[in-house]
């Protein structure tokens, strides 16, 4: 009985109120047998009037007839108004609190093979274009502490905001089951420190789960090595590829 209650008060709110209710009714329909059973036949008959009395639909299909049974109908009736619009009141609360979460970045993902992006910026915003241009199913999950909201309200991509490199963050991003996880350089400080944010998230990522694959863009040449102890899978120097550029069109 004890594990019973247990398990009952860990239930979200919605789902108790919805057995307090299935189970008041049950309570009505049984009590409308035993008052009257040439009127109602079976105990889903009771059940049936009581629902319907309850939702104050009143098809009239099913009524008591003893004055027991009349005075327990319009207790009914008040009750069950009270017991359907507080239900209702509490569906359409928790979702607009869900929508409220998922655009925030406060909602955990759920889901499995998707791949993590960490960090905002316009190579994550192309990212996650071509990846999208590819397979318009693709999940992605967003990672920045940056960003106030979700930039993309539709679509498979899901934000969590949060500090990449804190663990709570990669348990919200579901990072243990991501098929990929990219972190990008973070442009809004000096290079050194935008590196050594991104060994610390890798290494992060690498703690709870070591068979990630992961992809690092890192800013200084110092920081490459440091970023292959710390077991980045693949690493992007960006600033190879961006002198390289300039050097080709020198001419």
């Amino acid at each position: 009985m004890k594990s019973i209650t247990l398990q009952y008060l860990r239930l979200p709110p919605i789902a108790r109120l919805l057995i307090i209710v299935f189970f008041v009714l049950t309570i009505f329909g049984i009590t409308i047998r035993i008052l009257e059973p040439t009127n109602f036949l079976t105990v889903f008959d009771g059940i049936y009037w009581a629902i319907v009395t309850a939702a104050t639909v009143g098809y009239g299909d099913l009524v008591p007839r003893s004055i027991f049974g009349k005075m327990m109908t319009i207790f009914l009736i008040l009750i069950g108004t009270t017991f359907f619009t507080y239900f209702f009141a509490q569906v359409a609360g928790a979702t607009i609190k869900r929508q409220s979460g998922l655009l925030k970045g406060d909602v955990a993902y759920e889901k499995s093979s998707h791949i993590v992006i960490v960090g905002w910026n316009e190579r994550a915003k192309d990212l996650i274009e071509q990846i999208h241009n590819r397979d318009p199913e693709e999940k992605i999950v967003l990672i920045d502490r940056t960003l106030p909201q979700n930039p993309y309200q539709y679509g498979n991509i899901h934000f969590i905001h949060g500090k990449p490199y804190e663990d709570l963050t990669l348990q919200k991003a579901n990072v243990a089951e991501a098929e990929k996880v990219i972190v990008t350089a973070n442009n809004q400080v000096s290079e050194e420190q935008s590196d050594m944010d991104a060994i610390l998230t890798l290494l992060a990522v690498k703690g709870i789960c070591p068979e990630a694959q992961t992809i690092v863009e890192i800013l200084t040449p110092t920081q490459y090595e440091n970023a292959k102890r710390a077991g980045a899978d693949h690493i992007i120097h960006t600033s190879n590829i961006v002198s390289l550029a300039f050097f080709e069109n020198l001419g």
